[in-house]
């Protein structure tokens, strides 16, 4: 039989089989099997090897999938071999978006040369084996694997959406399989469809599971091949990106880079959300896992503008200073302004501390208490610090700052409103009546106030066998009274 006849007796049997075909879609499918068989020594693509089978049992049986069942989009077909069925349904199908996964390296090879003959569209090869560090934007997942029901459904679950199905292409032994209780936790059976390839006597079997749960979980990873990283790898201490991160993480090195960095998905996301502008890198490590979809639709939108860094773990731990093993941010410092001595209504907060961690807890009772205007002494820790940062849960970002002058030189500023200090020789704090408008003043850690300050103090009685309270609570101690006194 001629090419041209056999041409003619594919055409036929496809419409014996109830396939409906375009002449060009006839054309294509024609050129798929000439490369078939021409490749298949070559790229060892398949054994089976006469004319009537490869049409029967590639062809249309790829085909019958789409008669049975609503194909869904986009469409994973793994371990796909030379193209089967993914390559078939696209032909036919030519709407839906196709992965076609396959590690063998001469076959992957085979796809692209088919790809590229057929001219097909919106279909891309991934060259690796489908594992739990793979990642998908697919709504089903097709398969004539050999493996077991269970551990195909094993193999997807960590990136098909809730409702995405997993077709199955079996054969009649299939009865034979069972599910284990993840399976079955995550996945419920939506079709079990028993067909018979036309013209033949082989039986196949059609299962698809529908996905009932809402877990995804993708994995960060640097890959070998740079181009297949999402997002930018850093392996090396000498990488300029790197180096900036590293040098933020001390107090001069915040001064001098103008950034700082914020530990942990609900604060970078809060800012993203808040203070866009600010935002600059999101870093991970490599091997970083998420089950998070609003924070990956985040890693997707900083890899989309390479701003998402994945970086070699030792690397990602000289950064990690809390050791949290959480996405760090790095951002832009909020600019600070100098303090033109204009004093709100009711209290203003004035801080000293030189301890970042003190710094960032008084803010956040600040903050709780509604007292969002701050000026910074110059004996103060940046609040940006991340020990700052960290301390105030992020409340650094909901306050206003102000440079202000050294603890010793408030008065010299000419400030005429009230300045309530802190002191342990002060005016009992159940005596004191808050103006309408006031300067707060904690002493600096340790040295406490200067002389100059102490006629303005209140005091907090506590037992004699304390010396002292720590100065950012005793500091939220005054901002909760003066707060409950209104």
């Amino acid at each position: 039989m001629n090419n041209s006849n056999n041409k003619k007796t594919m055409a036929s049997m496809f419409r014996d089989a109830g396939i409906k075909l375009t002449p060009a879609q006839v054309d294509e499918f024609w050129k798929f099997y000439t490369m078939l068989v021409e490749k298949n020594h070559e790229y060892d693509l398949t054994r089976i090897t006469r004319f009537e089978d490869i049409i029967t049992k590639h062809f249309i049986d790829s085909l019958m999938v789409a008669e049975l069942v609503d194909l869904p989009m986009p469409l994973l077909d793994i371990g796909t071999g030379a193209g089967f069925p993914g390559i078939p349904l696209k032909i036919a199908h030519p709407d839906i978006p196709v992965i076609l996964a396959e590690p063998r390296q001469k076959r992957v090879q085979f796809l692209h040369e088919v790809i590229d003959a057929l001219e097909l569209e919106d279909i891309e090869v991934y060259p690796h084996l489908v594992t739990d560090h793979s990642f998908f934007e697919v709504r089903g997942v097709i398969t004539r694997a050999l493996e077991s029901t269970t551990e195909s459904l094993h193999r997807v679950n960590h990136f098909l959406p809730m409702g995405g199905q997993v077709i199955l292409m079996k054969g009649p032994a299939v009865d034979g399989e069972s599910t284990d209780s993840f399976a079955r936790g995550n996945f419920t059976i939506t079709m079990d469809q028993e067909y018979t390839l036309p013209g033949t006597s082989n039986n196949r079997r059609l299962l698809v599971y529908s996905k009932i749960s809402d877990q995804v979980k993708k994995t960060y990873r640097i890959m070998k091949n740079p181009d297949e990283t999402e997002g930018v790898a850093i392996t090396s201490p000498d990488n300029n990106r790197y180096k900036q991160l590293r040098k933020i993480t001390s107090g001069d090195g915040l001064k001098k880079a103008g950034k700082t960095l914020v530990y942990g998905k609900k604060l970078i996301h809060d800012l993203w959300q808040s203070r866009p502008e600010l935002c600059s890198n999101l870093v991970v490590w490599d091997g970083y896992t998420d089950s998070d979809i609003s924070f990956m639709e985040l890693i997707q939108q900083f890899t989309a503008e390479s701003r998402f860094l994945i970086l070699k773990k030792s690397l990602y731990n000289e950064l990690d200073v809390f050791s949290t093993r959480v996405p760090l941010m790095e951002i832009e410092l909020p600019s600070i302004e100098d303090w033109d001595g204009t004093v709100p209504e009711g209290c203003m907060l004035m801080l000293p501390f030189q301890d970042p961690v003190n710094t960032g807890a008084v803010i956040r009772s600040a903050v709780a208490f509604g007292i969002t205007r701050v000026v910074l002494l110059a004996e103060s820790a940046n609040p940006y610090h991340p020990r700052s940062i960290r301390a105030s849960g992020g409340t650094v970002f909901d306050a206003e700052f102000f440079r202000g002058p050294s603890i010793h030189e408030i008065h010299e500023t000419g400030v005429t409103v009230p300045v309530i200090t802190l002191d342990t020789e002060g005016t009992p704090l159940k005596e004191t009546v808050f103006p309408e408008k006031f300067l707060l003043v904690p002493g600096v850690e340790g040295p406490g106030l200067p002389a100059g300050l102490k006629a303005q103090a209140v005091s907090i009685p506590i037992s004699e066998k304390v010396e002292s309270l720590n100065a950012a609570v005793a500091s939220s101690i005054v901002m909760h009274a003066w707060r409950s006194s209104l």
